[in-house]
């Protein structure tokens, strides 16, 4: 009995040692909008974890994808998905690109679309009351209720062919962001990115 502990306990450091993890450097470059008090903290954490990826591609694959397969409330969907490993392969060569900075007039541009169809109950780009000319890409997410879940609903871009929210939110031509997460009559939460 002694000796099975003993040999689990090193199993246990072994695995440990490999275990990877984000560096206080990494996060801190990574949190670009930390200091912006009006915004929640699953708004920024969202901003954190796509910076992560743009960042430090290679890291996020072992940090973050590697044993990512979906969020709790919709189980591990995304396990077996070719988005997903995608993603992998894509981020293998993916050369590091600048974080995005929070921007106050693509957030308000992306509150009010988001309060738009969190209240209607739609999902889509078409706008009603909201301005669509102040931004130059959009990615919204449906469902997901943590900033890390709706990061990975992005990036791994699940069941949408043109990979058109991946490739935003990782192109170098996008530097600044607003987002908002509003309450949503059919999904629970939605999310508006707006990037310029």
């Amino acid at each position: 009995m002694k000796t099975t502990f003993c040999i689990l306990i090193i199993i246990f450091a072994c695995t440990m040692s490999f275990a990877q993890t984000w560096t206080t450097t990494q996060l801190t470059n990574a949190n670009t909008a930390k200091e912006i008090t009006y915004l929640t903290n699953v708004e920024k954490e969202c901003i954190m974890y796509i910076n992560l990826c743009r960042m430090y591609p290679k890291e996020f694959i072992k940090n973050e994808l590697l044993n990512y397969f979906g969020n709790e409330r919709y189980g591990d969907y995304i396990k077996n998905s070719v988005y997903r490993t995608s993603l992998i392969t894509f981020l293998r060569t993916m050369p590091a690109v600048n974080p995005l900075y929070f921007d106050q007039d693509l957030y308000k541009n992306a509150a009010c679309f988001a309060k738009e169809q969190g209240i209607a109950g739609t999902t889509g780009h078409k706008r009603i009351k909201c301005q669509s000319h102040t931004f130059s890409a959009e990615c919204c997410s449906y469902g997901m209720d943590t900033g890390k879940d709706i990061a990975m609903q992005l990036l791994i871009d699940h069941q949408v062919s043109s990979l058109g929210h991946r490739k935003i939110c990782l192109s170098d031509n996008y530097s600044i962001v607003g987002i908002s997460v509003q309450t949503h009559k059919q999904w629970g939460f939605c999310a508006v990115l707006d990037l310029k």
